[in-house]
């Protein structure tokens, strides 16, 4: 019977090699015993999947050994010797490689050199002493070594993929946790940090910061940003003004709306009770201009600027005192200056924005049409889609990145339009997982041999192994901070922290 079985397993298993190759699975113990332990044979195979490094053993061993790594090189050691083959044609030969020998202190040196090219290993050499032996791989930049064994022709293979996506994850806080990844594009390594937030933990809370609550005009970096707030983690958040200070698009905090979407852009928001909105959020203030005691209606126009720079908005910008406490206004256009819901004053060049009031100023292409100096205007104030009317807090960015759990990237259609040097920039975002955590992600960028950067394309695709269902890109480049427990956790790419307009901040209570 037990021969029968074993001609059933044989002749069942499919042929995957020769029979030849099988005799180091059925060696017994004590012939297997008998065969000393050496490296008889290294190559290499490189291809734009892996890279890969053969070393041959006489015969089995469990035995694995640990890797020591920096950026460029690996290295690790085998307690057994390698032996040259004496053979004419055997052993060591692998294709297009150089191989030097070098005695130095009684010991041999061996190096395979691969040909110039879009080799990813640059060097392999190894030291024998005939009682064991030293590797050192160097590399182009950092990629995870795996060892990997092939036990019918005692192979240990170390692999180094292409492509890969790693995370390493730990628990910052009950409901924060930190997540640290390494991946590669084409250009080279990645290397991103993020914060996935469980929103429904009741010691958690988010909240726009801004540097100056009675001015935009202002920055701030963001680790003191997060300190003067005492908040536990924040990431950078509008595009803005680098000279200015004022943030570019839709910003709300504790309730109001602080400055207006623009191009329409994408944005989050959150309600009280920390339900999350990814939108292209619009406000649009609907006017009524009414005249005289009889409180006759002789105009009706929209608002669709609010604390908007010139030029960014289409018909007509509403400014606060939060904007700025003077406006210089352009040529050729005048400015409604409006206190207790009244034209007070129709002036131009430098004017007082009134701090009980506002001031309006038309667009390029639009002119007002029969307003009048003590016309009294009603604004009411739409936010679209009808949800924002409950959100508090809200910052904004654009491009969409992930919608509905797909790659989407909108680039063109939010306006956007950056240099060459921009394309592979470090970049931050944020966004809802699939599992309803918040997440704050920062990748790092301009660090060549490190992290050099990705497209939008590059970061939704980041994005989606995370798998986040709809995410959008944040204010980049080197304004990117992410940070948690007062320290930042991305890796600048600049000398210094850049002060930034405004940030989404994490309060633990």
């Amino acid at each position: 019977m037990i021969v029968l079985f074993f001609l059933f397993i044989l002749l069942s298993s499919p042929p995957a090699f020769a029979l030849d190759d099988m005799r180091f699975t059925f060696q017994d113990a004590e012939s297997e015993e008998k065969i000393p332990l050496k490296i008889i044979n290294v190559d290499i195979s490189q291809d734009r999947d892996k890279s890969q490094l053969f070393i041959e053993l006489s015969k089995y061993t469990d035995k694995a050994p640990s890797l020591m790594s920096t950026l460029e090189t690996v290295t690790f050691d085998l307690d057994t010797p390698f032996e040259e083959p004496t053979e004419e044609g055997a052993g060591l030969k692998p294709a297009h490689t150089k191989i030097k020998k070098t005695d130095s202190n009684g010991q041999v040196r061996y190096e395979i050199v691969p040909e110039e090219g879009n080799a990813f290993l640059t060097s392999i050499s190894w030291i024998t002493n005939g009682k064991t032996t030293s590797f050192e791989i160097k590399r182009k930049h950092f990629s995870p070594g795996n060892f990997k064994r092939v036990n019918y022709k005692n192979l240990l293979v170390l692999e180094f993929p292409r492509n890969y996506f790693i995370k390493e994850s730990s628990s910052l806080k009950p409901g924060i946790t930190k997540h640290f990844i390494r991946a590669e594009v084409e250009r080279g390594p990645i290397v991103a940090n993020a914060l996935e937030i469980d929103l429904e933990n009741e010691n958690i809370s988010v909240k726009v910061g801004m540097p100056n609550k009675q001015r935009i005009k202002a920055k701030q970096a963001l680790t003191t940003l997060v300190k003067d707030e005492k908040a536990f983690a924040g990431i950078n958040a509008n595009f803005f003004d680098v000279k200015a200070g004022n943030p570019l698009g839709a910003l709300i905090t504790d309730g109001v709306w602080v400055t207006g979407p623009i191009y329409d852009r994408v944005a989050i928001g959150f309600t009280e009770d920390k339900k999350v909105f990814i939108d292209k959020a619009m406000l649009t203030g609907n006017v009524t201009v009414i005249r005289g005691f009889r409180k006759k209606v002789v105009s009706m126009f929209e608002i669709d600027g609010l604390n908007t720079p010139f030029g960014l908005y289409k018909k007509v910008g509403y400014f606060t005192t939060d904007f700025d406490t003077e406006l210089r206004i352009p040529k050729h256009k005048d400015a409604f200056i409006i206190k207790e819901g009244c034209i007070k004053k129709i002036d131009g060049g430098k004017i007082e924005v009134p701090e009980d009031g506002y001031v309006l100023l038309s667009s390029d292409v639009y002119h007002f049409d029969k307003l009048k100096r003590k016309d009294c205007l009603r604004v009411d104030w739409v936010n679209n889609p009808s949800g924002w009317a409950n959100v508090t807090e809200a910052v904004s960015g654009g491009p969409y990145l992930i919608k509905g759990g797909e790659i989407f990237v909108d680039e063109s259609a939010q306006k956007f339009k950056f240099g060459s040097k921009d394309t592979y920039a470090p970049r931050s975002a944020i966004g809802i997982g699939k599992n309803k955590k918040l997440f704050l992600i920062a990748v790092d960028g301009r660090h060549n041999g490190y992290s050099v950067g990705v497209t939008f394309q590059e970061l939704a695709r980041i994005l989606k192994k995370l798998d986040l269902k709809d995410a959008i890109n944040l204010d980049g480049g080197g304004s990117t901070t992410l940070v948690a427990d007062g320290q930042i956790i991305n890796t600048l790419s600049e000398h210094h922290e850049r002060k930034v307009s405004n940030a989404l901040l994490i309060f633990y209570k």
